[in-house]
């Protein structure tokens, strides 16, 4: 996967705890199995009603009310956060980390461990930077004499022109690239989800471009599926995996062994592309 494929995930989805009394929504979004809440609101602002609490004499947490049906608990550079329906209680928050410490405790000094060692990756906006596209390295050229942002394949390798001085603030050329890599995918998803789409036999009402913080797809209980613009950063195996899993969802809204098995219809190597992309931690892309 080139640059990606050196990543690893960096944050630990403990699990999504079952809460008594849960009350039924007509709406249900499913999202990707692979990373649910590992980075969901990363770096979010927590608003006035999410406040830290103190659970002695372990550690600390953060509290994020969430339109959600389970408690999720969540490891990455804040520490502990929880991200709860607002009709939980924080007595039963409390106590399910209670009945969960040992194992947080192990995944913060594991995660602890992982940036000492590893530390995150740093994308600079310059004349020569290289960037992952479709899993492989884009180096990217700031030439102006170029007419326009385009898309070159030479001896030298795949590489994104950019009309502008090779002096240009940084933050201006990360914005052109945004942009040209936001068009790119919506060009390369959009064809991929009608390709298996039309392949697998399945329908979708429409879909569209996503720019979640911590997850990849989702599909909708109207049939419509949002695809994580940051996906055009990955190898072409691991988008087609995404692509399945919410096409998969069409047919059956759970993760239940009929749903993988439609999973495996739609792309055969899904468990090789569901196990890479555990590795892939989404703040570590350029974007």
């Amino acid at each position: 996967m080139g640059l990606v494929n050196t990543v690893k995930q960096l944050a630990f989805d403990f699990f999504n705890e079952p809460v008594k009394g849960e009350p039924k929504s007509k709406d249900r979004m499913r999202k990707q199995p692979l990373m649910p809440d590992v980075l969901s609101h990363l770096h979010e602002k927590l608003s006035q009603d999410k406040p830290s609490f103190h659970l002695t004499p372990s550690f600390s947490y953060r509290l994020e009310r969430a339109k959600r049906k389970t408690v999720g608990f969540i490891v990455d550079e804040r520490g502990v956060t929880v991200r709860a329906p607002r009709w939980v209680s924080i007595t039963e928050i409390e106590k399910m980390l209670q009945e969960k410490e040992g194992w947080i405790q192990k995944k913060l000094t594991e995660f602890s461990n992982w940036q000492k060692e590893v530390g995150l990756q740093s994308v600079r906006f310059t004349d020569g930077a290289q960037l992952p596209y479709l899993g492989r390295t884009l180096t990217l050229r700031l030439e102006p004499a170029a007419k326009a942002v385009f898309f070159s394949e030479s001896a030298r390798g795949w590489e994104l022109i950019v009309n502008t001085a090779k002096d240009t603030q940084e933050q201006r050329v990360k914005d052109w690239v945004q942009v040209w890599f936001k068009k790119e995918a919506e060009r390369y998803l959009g064809g991929r989800i009608e390709a298996m789409a039309r392949d697998s036999l399945v329908s979708f009402s429409g879909w569209g471009l996503s720019s979640a913080k911590g997850r990849w797809g989702s599909c909708s209980a109207d049939r419509r599926i949002r695809l994580n613009w940051r996906l055009i950063h990955l190898n072409p195996a691991l988008i087609d995996y995404v692509i399945a899993h919410e096409l998969a969802h069409l047919d059956e809204m759970n993760h239940s062994p009929r749903f993988w098995k439609r999973v495996g219809e739609i792309y055969p190597d899904y468990e090789n592309a569901r196990r890479a992309l555990k590795g892939v931690y989404m703040p570590t892309l350029p974007f």
